[in-house]
Protein backbone atom coordinates (compact mmCIF):
# COMPACT_ATOMS: atom_id res chain seq x y z
CA UNK A 1 0.00 0.00 0.00
CA UNK A 2 1.44 3.23 -1.24
CA UNK A 3 1.40 6.60 1.49
CA UNK A 4 -0.25 9.79 -0.83
CA UNK A 5 1.47 13.06 0.51
CA UNK A 6 -0.83 15.34 2.58
CA UNK A 7 -2.70 18.28 0.62
CA UNK A 8 -2.45 21.61 2.08
CA UNK A 9 -5.77 21.58 3.13
CA UNK A 10 -5.43 18.58 4.96
CA UNK A 11 -2.05 20.02 6.30
CA UNK A 12 -3.91 22.73 7.47
CA UNK A 13 -6.67 21.82 9.03
CA UNK A 14 -4.39 18.99 10.80
CA UNK A 15 -2.30 21.43 12.45
CA UNK A 16 -5.20 24.23 13.31
CA UNK A 17 -7.02 20.90 15.05
CA UNK A 18 -3.62 20.33 16.97
CA UNK A 19 -3.33 23.85 18.10
CA UNK A 20 -6.83 24.51 19.74
CA UNK A 21 -6.60 20.61 21.34
CA UNK A 22 -3.16 22.48 23.27
CA UNK A 23 -4.35 25.53 23.92
CA UNK A 24 -7.90 24.05 25.62
CA UNK A 25 -5.71 22.39 27.78
CA UNK A 26 -4.01 25.64 29.26
CA UNK A 27 -7.67 27.40 29.85
CA UNK A 28 -8.97 25.15 32.33
CA UNK A 29 -5.53 26.01 34.68
CA UNK A 30 -7.56 29.19 36.32
CA UNK A 31 -8.53 28.93 39.97
CA UNK A 32 -12.23 29.43 40.62
CA UNK A 33 -11.14 33.44 41.00
CA UNK A 34 -9.96 33.30 37.64
CA UNK A 35 -6.15 33.69 38.41
CA UNK A 36 -4.36 31.03 37.51
CA UNK A 37 -1.78 32.23 40.32
CA UNK A 38 0.78 33.70 37.79
CA UNK A 39 1.26 37.24 38.37
CA UNK A 40 2.85 38.22 35.39
CA UNK A 41 1.46 41.23 34.91
CA UNK A 42 3.26 44.58 34.80
CA UNK A 43 2.03 47.13 37.37
CA UNK A 44 3.34 50.40 38.54
CA UNK A 45 2.27 52.45 41.45
CA UNK A 46 1.73 56.29 41.39
CA UNK A 47 4.65 57.92 42.78
CA UNK A 48 5.58 61.95 43.08
CA UNK A 49 7.95 63.33 40.13
CA UNK A 50 11.83 63.34 40.92
CA UNK A 51 13.69 66.30 40.33
CA UNK A 52 17.60 66.09 40.82
CA UNK A 53 19.69 69.18 41.01
CA UNK A 54 23.84 69.20 40.46
CA UNK A 55 25.62 71.35 41.81
CA UNK A 56 29.63 72.11 42.72
CA UNK A 57 30.64 72.83 46.06
CA UNK A 58 30.80 76.30 45.96
CA UNK A 59 27.06 75.97 44.89
CA UNK A 60 27.00 76.28 41.13
CA UNK A 61 25.26 74.51 38.53
CA UNK A 62 26.43 71.65 37.00
CA UNK A 63 24.94 69.99 33.57
CA UNK A 64 27.92 68.11 31.54
CA UNK A 65 30.23 65.82 31.54
CA UNK A 66 28.08 63.11 33.81
CA UNK A 67 25.65 60.53 33.62
CA UNK A 68 22.83 59.49 35.70
CA UNK A 69 22.23 56.26 36.55
CA UNK A 70 18.73 56.00 39.07
CA UNK A 71 17.89 52.13 40.34
CA UNK A 72 14.73 51.14 42.38
CA UNK A 73 16.12 47.36 43.47
CA UNK A 74 13.08 45.84 44.47
CA UNK A 75 11.52 46.07 41.33
CA UNK A 76 14.44 45.87 38.95
CA UNK A 77 14.22 48.89 37.62
CA UNK A 78 16.94 51.57 36.31
CA UNK A 79 16.81 54.28 34.34
CA UNK A 80 19.40 56.61 32.79
CA UNK A 81 20.12 60.33 32.07
CA UNK A 82 22.76 62.80 30.86
CA UNK A 83 21.21 64.88 27.97
CA UNK A 84 18.18 65.97 29.48
CA UNK A 85 20.16 67.44 32.16
CA UNK A 86 20.03 71.72 31.62
CA UNK A 87 21.48 74.49 33.99
CA UNK A 88 22.12 71.75 36.84
CA UNK A 89 18.88 70.58 36.45
CA UNK A 90 17.11 66.94 35.62
CA UNK A 91 13.07 67.90 35.71
CA UNK A 92 10.59 65.51 36.45
CA UNK A 93 12.12 61.85 36.03
CA UNK A 94 8.90 59.91 36.58
CA UNK A 95 9.34 56.71 37.90
CA UNK A 96 7.06 53.76 37.83
CA UNK A 97 7.64 52.75 41.95
CA UNK A 98 7.32 54.04 44.61
CA UNK A 99 9.57 53.38 47.05
CA UNK A 100 13.35 53.67 47.92
CA UNK A 101 15.57 54.68 44.48
CA UNK A 102 19.67 54.65 44.70
CA UNK A 103 20.70 57.48 42.40
CA UNK A 104 24.30 57.70 41.23
CA UNK A 105 26.45 59.98 39.71
CA UNK A 106 29.81 59.13 37.31
CA UNK A 107 31.79 61.62 35.74
CA UNK A 108 32.71 60.90 32.20
CA UNK A 109 36.28 61.61 32.25
CA UNK A 110 37.03 61.33 35.94
CA UNK A 111 36.50 64.44 37.02
CA UNK A 112 35.23 63.71 40.07
CA UNK A 113 34.50 60.53 42.48
CA UNK A 114 30.99 58.74 41.89
CA UNK A 115 28.58 59.86 44.11
CA UNK A 116 25.75 57.91 45.28
CA UNK A 117 22.98 59.08 46.71
CA UNK A 118 19.28 57.70 48.51
CA UNK A 119 16.10 59.01 47.68
CA UNK A 120 12.30 57.60 48.93
CA UNK A 121 9.55 58.34 46.62
CA UNK A 122 6.22 57.82 48.03
CA UNK A 123 2.74 58.10 46.41
CA UNK A 124 2.02 61.26 44.49
CA UNK A 125 4.30 63.29 46.13
CA UNK A 126 6.76 65.13 44.00
CA UNK A 127 10.32 64.89 45.88
CA UNK A 128 13.38 66.91 45.23
CA UNK A 129 17.20 66.24 45.69
CA UNK A 130 20.37 68.56 45.48
CA UNK A 131 23.62 66.73 44.76
CA UNK A 132 26.88 68.09 44.98
CA UNK A 133 29.46 67.12 42.71
CA UNK A 134 32.89 68.08 43.84
CA UNK A 135 35.72 69.04 41.61
CA UNK A 136 33.27 68.70 38.66
CA UNK A 137 33.47 71.88 36.28
CA UNK A 138 30.38 74.06 37.17
CA UNK A 139 28.24 75.59 33.49
CA UNK A 140 30.10 79.01 34.08
CA UNK A 141 33.32 77.70 33.16
CA UNK A 142 31.78 75.00 30.38
CA UNK A 143 30.23 78.21 29.00
CA UNK A 144 33.34 80.40 28.96
CA UNK A 145 35.49 77.69 27.38
CA UNK A 146 33.20 77.28 24.53
CA UNK A 147 32.78 81.14 23.74
CA UNK A 148 36.73 81.24 23.74
CA UNK A 149 37.05 78.52 21.28
CA UNK A 150 34.58 79.91 19.39
CA UNK A 151 36.71 82.87 18.94
CA UNK A 152 39.57 80.55 18.23
CA UNK A 153 37.89 79.41 15.32
CA UNK A 154 36.81 82.42 14.50
CA UNK A 155 40.43 83.94 14.23
CA UNK A 156 41.40 80.65 12.75
CA UNK A 157 39.25 81.27 10.08
CA UNK A 158 39.85 84.52 9.25
CA UNK A 159 43.60 83.85 9.41
CA UNK A 160 43.22 80.76 6.43
CA UNK A 161 40.83 83.70 4.76
CA UNK A 162 43.99 85.80 4.35
CA UNK A 163 46.08 82.75 3.43
CA UNK A 164 43.56 82.05 0.75
CA UNK A 165 43.97 85.27 -0.51
CA UNK A 166 47.28 85.79 0.16
CA UNK A 167 47.83 83.04 -2.20
CA UNK A 168 45.38 84.22 -4.84
CA UNK A 169 46.90 87.55 -4.65
CA UNK A 170 50.57 86.09 -5.64
CA UNK A 171 48.61 84.06 -8.33
CA UNK A 172 47.26 86.97 -9.66
CA UNK A 173 50.54 88.72 -9.64
CA UNK A 174 52.27 85.77 -11.59
CA UNK A 175 48.93 86.03 -14.02
CA UNK A 176 49.91 89.58 -14.69
CA UNK A 177 53.84 89.28 -15.10
CA UNK A 178 52.43 86.95 -17.89
CA UNK A 179 49.70 89.14 -19.39
CA UNK A 180 52.62 91.80 -19.59
CA UNK A 181 55.04 89.25 -21.25
CA UNK A 182 52.86 88.47 -23.67
CA UNK A 183 51.63 91.87 -24.62
CA UNK A 184 55.43 92.17 -24.90
CA UNK A 185 56.43 89.45 -27.18
CA UNK A 186 53.25 90.80 -29.35
CA UNK A 187 54.54 94.29 -29.67
CA UNK A 188 57.86 92.87 -30.99
CA UNK A 189 56.02 90.46 -33.30
CA UNK A 190 54.54 93.87 -34.57
CA UNK A 191 57.43 95.39 -35.61
CA UNK A 192 59.20 92.67 -37.27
Amino acid sequence: MERQPLTRRQFTTTAAALTAVGLAGCSDDDDENGDNGDDDTFETDDPGALTLFFETEDGEPVSTGFSVLIEHEEEDYSSTHAEEIEDGELSDVNLLHEGEYTITVESEDGEFDDVEETVTLEKEEDEEETIVLEGATPDSEVEDEEEAGEEDGEDEADDEEEETDDENGEADDEDDEDEAGDETDDEDGEDE
